[in-house]
C-alpha cells in the first residue's frame, strides 16, 4: 500500500517575504537570528530586485547607475530577505530542500540561524539541504543574504564588470520547498553532484530509434536498500509508449546512476520548429513496494549536425536555415524580476509574430520556464554562460556555471548549442562541456585563447548580425535627422529599416544566423545620440515592446502570418498636400494601395525586393491610406487614418484580474488619440498616472517624453505613445482604478480586479502572511555620485570603431599607438602602462582580424584608466623605489594584460591601510 505523503512534495514560496537593504560593505549577520525584529522591513513577493526605481527612486527605466563608478550605494551593500514557514511533524523523517531558480548574484542561505549554503552566480539554479535545521510544528526562519557587487570579492563571478547588460540584485526567480523521501532523485542542475535525468536518443532516424534514460538516485538511509526504478515514456498525446524497469541495491549514502535504454520506438514524432512534438519520461522510484519519489522530464526525438562545408544546420536530415535573434530577460521598471507571463508574451511574439526559429538566450542562462516554452513553440536555442569581455573570471566558478547550465537544461530538445563565451579571452574551457554532454554543438563567439579553436564560432554562424541603435518614435529624418555611418551611433527608424535591405547583392535578412536584438535593454554603455545613457537601443521592439519599423520588415520576410504594414508616419498631417513615397512591408503576393478608396496601384512583394514595396509620389490628403494584400486566396488589410490634433487619452490593460499577493503585475498601455479615437503618431504629451485601490505604480507617476534628450542620465524612454506603465498589486483584494491624465487632453480610466490568489495549499506546509513598512533608506548624494579619486593619465571613450583591416599584423602596434595618441594628446606614450595597453589592443585586433569595435576599445581603456589611478596613488607615496616599481608592474600585468577586474577605491584603501608595512 502506498504510504500517504510518501512521494515528492513541492511548494512554491514566492509570497510573503520581508526585505531590507544594508548599504555597508561589511556584513551584518543579525537578520539570521530567529528573534530578529523585521517588522519595519517592507513586505515583498518574489520575483524581486532592489536595483530599479521601485526601490532606489532613481529615475531610469532600467538602472541609472549601472556601474560602481556611477554610484556605488546600491552595489556595495547587501540585500537581506527573510521568510517564515512551518512544517508539520509528519515530515520529520523526510529530506527538506529549498530550491532557488535564480538569485543575483552571490547568495548565502540560513535556516533558523544555521548556515545552509552559498551560491556564486546570478543565472543558474541551486538548492540548499536544510533537513538538519528544520524545526517541525514551529516557525522556521529562512534568511537569504545577497550581494550584487559586480567587481565581487567572491572569486570572480562572471560577468563581473563587463557591463554589456545589467545585473539586478535580488531573488528574482521562483523559490520552492521540496520534501523528499530519503531514497530520492536529487536536484538536477548542481555542479557538485548529478541529479535528475539525462535523456538522449541514440541511433535515431525517421524510421525509429531508442531512448536512453540515465536517472540518478540517492540513498540517504543509514542502511543499504534494494530499490526499483520504473521508467515510462509517454507520447505527445499522453499515451504510454513503452516502459523500463531496473532493480538495484544501493549502499547507505550512495548516489547511483541507473542507465536504461528502451526498445526500438517506430516512427516517433520528430521535434522541429515546424512540429515541436514533446514526449515525457516519468521516473517512479520504489522501496519495499511503496513509491518514494517521482520525477518527470520532457524530451524530443530529433537529431542534428552542422555541415561545416556549407556552414548550415541539418535537423532531422533536412537543411534548416537559421533565422532568429537574441533576447535579454528585462523590462522597464521591473528589471529582471519578471512574472512568467511576460517571458511567455515575448516568446510568443518572437515565434508566432516574427517567425524566429532560433534564439540565443544572451548572454546567460534564463528562467527554466523560457526553455520549456522554447520546447513547446519550436525555437532552436543557443544557451550561453555569462563569460564576456577580457576579464580574468574565476576558473572554478566558470566550470561550476558550465556544469550547472548543462545539467539543468540538457533534456530540452530546443537546445542545440552550448556557448562558452562571447567577446572574451577568458571563455569557459570547452572540455567541461564535452565531459557533460557530447550531443550538442559547442560555440564560442569572438573568443581568443580558450575556445577560439572550437570548430563552431562566429565564422561558421553569425550571432549578432544587423545591429543598429534606433529609437522607436524617431520615425524618419524629419523627426530626428540622424543617419550615422557607425551602427553604434543612434539613428531613426527609417534609417535602420533601409540599412537592412539588400546591399551589393547581399540579402542581409537571409544570412544564416542570429540577428541583434529583440528588445532594447539596460546596460553600462553610452551610445552616441541616444536619449538616455545606459540603454542599448538596438532592439526591434523598444523596451516597452512597441515595434520599430524593422520589426515589420523581418515579419514580412519570415513570419508565416499573412501581413502587410504601411510605414505610418508618412501619412501624418505634417505632410498634407505633399506627395510622399509610401512604403509597405508585406509577405503577400500582391499589395494594392488605396487612398480614400481610390486605387493608387499594385505592387508585388518578393524576395528580390526584401518583401518591401514602395508606392511613389502618392498624394497625402486627409482620410485613409490602405494596403490590401492577397496571398494564396487570403486577404489582409492594413490602414492608416490621418489623425487630427491630440484630444484625449486611451488606456488598456494586459490583464483584467491579477493576484492580490504583491506579485501581480499588470501593464497599463496608454495611447494618445484625436477626437475620433485615432492614434496620433508623434504625440509626446506629458502623461500623469494615478491609482485608486490596492495597487502601486512600479515606476514614476509621470512620463515626460525623452524625444529631445541626448545622452542624459535620467528619464523614462517614453518617446511617443503608446507606452506601458507597470502596476503592482498589494496584499489586499479589491478594485484597482488607473487614471491617466495630461494637460489639455481628456483623461482615461480603466478598472481591473485584484483577486485573492489561487490557493497553493499543501498539507503540512504553512506560510504566515506578513505586513511591512516602507524602505526608507536612499542613496546619499555623495554615495550616489560617481567615485572620486585623484586623477591620473586618463583616456577618453571612443565613439569610433578602429578599423585596420587590410593592414599587416606587424603594423598593428604602431597604428594603434598613433590612433590613441592622436585622440588623447595629453597622454604619456612612454610608460609601461601604455605599452601594456597597446599590447592588449593588438591582441584584440588579431582576434577580430583588424577590427576593434568601440565597445571593446572602451572596455579595455577602462581597465587602463583604473590601473593608472592606482599607479598615481603608488607614485605619490614615499615608499621604497623598488617596491613601487614592483607594485606598478604587478598592477599593470593584472589589470591591463590579464584583465583582472579591480575596485580602484578598494585597492587604494587597502594600500593605504598597508602604508606602514609597505614603507619598511
Amino acid at each position: 500500500m502506498r504510504e500517504k505523503h510518501a512521494n515528492r512534495i513541492q511548494k512554491t514560496i514566492n509570497r510573503d517575504w520581508k526585505f531590507n537593504y544594508y548599504p555597508s560593505e561589511e556584513e551584518d549577520l543579525s537578520p539570521i537570528a530567529a528573534d530578529f525584529d523585521d517588522r519595519a522591513w517592507p513586505a515583498i513577493a518574489v520575483p524581486h530586485t532592489w536595483s530599479t526605481y521601485e526601490t532606489t527612486g532613481e529615475l531610469h527605466p532600467f538602472i541609472r547607475n549601472p556601474s560602481e563608478k556611477d554610484g556605488s550605494f546600491w552595489w556595495y551593500g547587501w540585500g537581506w530577505y527573510r521568510k517564515k514557514f512551518t512544517l508539520d511533524a509528519r515530515y520529520r523523517s523526510k529530506k527538506i530542500f529549498i530550491e532557488f531558480d535564480g538569485v543575483q548574484k552571490y547568495s548565502k542561505v540560513w535556516l533558523n540561524g544555521q548556515f545552509a549554503g552559498e551560491h556564486k552566480g546570478g543565472f543558474t539554479s541551486f538548492y540548499c539541504d536544510v533537513t538538519d535545521a528544520v524545526q517541525f510544528d514551529r516557525e522556521n526562519i529562512l534568511a537569504v543574504e545577497v550581494s550584487n557587487r559586480r567587481n565581487d570579492l567572491f572569486g570572480g563571478i562572471p560577468p563581473m564588470t563587463a557591463g554589456n547588460w545589467n545585473m539586478y540584485g535580488g531573488i528574482y526567480r521562483d523559490v520552492r520547498i521540496v520534501i523528499k523521501d530519503k531514497l530520492h532523485i536529487p536536484f538536477q542542475g548542481s555542479a557538485l553532484h548529478e541529479g535528475g535525468t539525462f535523456i538522449t536518443t541514440p541511433d535515431l532516424s525517421a524510421a525509429g530509434g531508442n531512448v536512453r534514460v540515465r536517472t540518478f538516485v540517492k540513498n540517504e538511509y543509514e542502511t543499504e536498500v534494494d530499490c526499483r526504478l520504473n521508467t515510462r515514456i509517454w507520447g505527445p498525446d499522453g499515451t504510454l509508449v513503452t516502459g523500463m524497469m531496473s532493480e538495484r541495491r544501493l549502499a547507505a549514502g550512495e548516489l547511483a546512476e541507473f542507465d536504461q535504454t528502451s526498445g526500438r520506438i517506430d516512427r516517433p514524432q520528430l521535434w522541429s520548429p515546424e512540429t515541436p512534438a514533446l514526449y515525457k519520461v516519468t521516473s517512479d522510484l520504489e522501496l519495499g513496494g511503496r513509491s518514494t519519489d517521482q520525477f518527470a522530464s520532457t524530451f524530443g526525438f530529433r537529431w542534428f549536425e552542422w555541415n561545416y562545408s556549407e556552414n548550415q544546420l541539418y535537423l532531422n536530415g533536412k537543411r534548416t536555415p537559421i533565422h532568429g535573434s537574441n533576447r535579454h530577460q528585462e523590462y522597464p521598471w521591473l528589471g529582471d524580476a519578471l512574472p512568467k507571463w511576460m517571458h511567455g508574451r515575448d516568446l510568443r511574439d518572437i515565434r508566432f509574430n516574427l517567425g524566429f526559429n532560433f534564439m540565443r538566450t544572451c548572454h546567460y542562462n534564463q528562467d527554466p520556464y523560457v526553455y520549456d516554452l522554447c520546447d513547446q513553440y519550436g525555437i532552436l536555442i543557443c544557451e550561453e554562460v555569462p563569460n564576456i569581455k577580457n576579464i580574468a573570471f574565476g576558473a572554478d566558478i566558470q566550470e561550476q556555471h558550465v556544469r550547472e547550465m548543462i545539467r539543468r537544461d540538457r533534456n530540452h530538445p530546443s537546445i542545440i548549442m552550448w556557448s562558452m563565451g562571447n567577446e572574451t579571452n577568458h571563455a569557459a574551457d570547452p572540455r567541461w562541456a564535452y565531459a557533460e554532454d557530447d550531443t550538442r554543438i559547442l560555440h564560442c563567439r569572438h573568443c581568443a585563447g580558450m575556445g577560439e579553436d572550437l570548430p563552431h564560432t562566429h565564422r561558421q554562424m553569425l550571432m549578432e548580425h544587423m545591429l543598429r541603435c534606433t529609437v522607436r518614435g524617431w520615425y524618419n529624418a524629419d523627426v530626428k535627422p540622424l543617419e550615422p555611418a557607425n551602427h553604434q551611433h543612434t539613428g531613426h527608424e527609417e534609417w535602420q529599416h533601409d540599412q537592412s535591405l539588400t546591399r551589393n547583392g547581399e540579402r542581409l535578412l537571409a544570412i544564416n544566423g542570429g540577428k541583434w536584438l529583440y528588445a532594447d535593454h539596460g546596460c553600462d554603455r553610452e551610445y552616441l545620440n541616444s536619449p538616455l545613457n545606459h540603454i542599448n537601443p538596438k532592439g526591434w521592439v523598444d523596451g516597452y515592446r512597441m515595434p520599430k519599423y524593422l520589426y515589420y520588415l523581418w515579419q514580412a520576410n519570415w513570419s508565416r502570418k499573412t501581413m502587410a504594414f504601411i510605414h505610418p508616419y508618412d501619412w501624418t498631417s505634417r505632410y498634407l498636400g505633399q506627395r510622399r513615397n509610401i512604403t509597405v512591408n508585406s509577405n503577400c503576393d500582391e499589395v494594392a494601395l488605396y487612398v480614400n478608396g481610390r486605387a493608387i496601384g499594385s505592387l508585388h512583394p518578393a524576395e528580390s525586393n526584401d518583401f518591401t514595396v514602395v508606392f511613389t509620389d502618392v498624394p497625402v490628403e486627409e482620410g485613409t491610406v490602405a494596403a490590401i494584400g492577397t496571398r494564396n486566396g487570403e486577404s489582409v488589410r492594413n490602414e492608416v487614418v490621418m489623425a487630427g490634433a491630440p484630444a484625449k487619452l486611451a488606456v488598456s490593460a494586459s490583464h483584467m484580474r491579477i493576484p492580490a499577493d504583491r506579485s501581480g503585475i499588470v501593464l497599463m498601455t496608454v495611447d494618445i488619440v484625436d477626437e475620433h479615437g485615432v492614434h496620433v503618431y508623434g504625440a509626446t504629451n506629458d502623461l500623469h498616472f494615478k491609482l485608486d485601490g490596492p495597487a502601486k505604480l512600479v515606476g514614476p507617476d509621470c512620463y515626460i517624453s525623452d524625444t529631445h534628450k541626448c545622452n542624459e542620465m535620467e528619464g523614462t524612454m517614453y518617446i511617443d505613445a503608446p507606452v506601458s506603465v507597470p502596476v503592482r498589486s498589494t496584499e489586499t483584494a479589491g478594485t484597482i482604478r488607473f487614471i491617466v491624465s495630461s494637460p489639455g487632453l481628456q483623461s482615461a480610466t480603466i478598472e481591473i480586479e485584484a483577486v485573492a490568489p489561487a490557493q497553493d495549499t499543501v498539507e503540512g506546509i504553512a506560510e504566515p502572511p506578513v505586513t511591512g513598512g516602507l524602505l526608507t533608506i536612499k542613496a546619499s548624494s555623495e554615495s550616489a555620485g560617481a567615485e572620486s579619486s585623484q586623477q591620473a593619465d586618463h583616456l577618453e571613450d571612443s565613439v569610433e570603431d578602429i578599423d585596420f583591416r587590410g593592414a599587416d599584423e606587424a603594423s598593428y602596434a604602431e597604428k594603434m599607438s598613433k590612433w590613441i595618441w592622436q585622440r588623447n594628446l595629453h597622454i604619456n606614450v612612454g610608460t609601461p602602462a601604455f605599452a601594456a595597453l597597446v599590447d592588449a589592443m593588438v591582441v584584440q585586433l588579431k582576434k577580430d582580424r583588424g577590427l576593434t569595435v568601440a565597445d571593446d576599445y572602451n572596455f579595455i581603456i577602462g581597465h587602463f584608466n583604473d590601473c593608472c589611478r592606482i599607479l598615481a596613488f603608488i607614485h605619490a607615496r614615499k615608499w621604497n623605489g623598488q617596491l613601487k616599481q614592483k607594485l606598478a608592474h604587478d598592477y599593470i600585468d593584472a589589470i591591463i594584460t590579464r584583465g583582472v577586474a579591480m575596485d580602484v577605491l578598494h585597492e587604494i584603501n587597502r594600500l593605504s591601510d598597508e602604508n606602514l608595512n609597505l614603507n619598511r
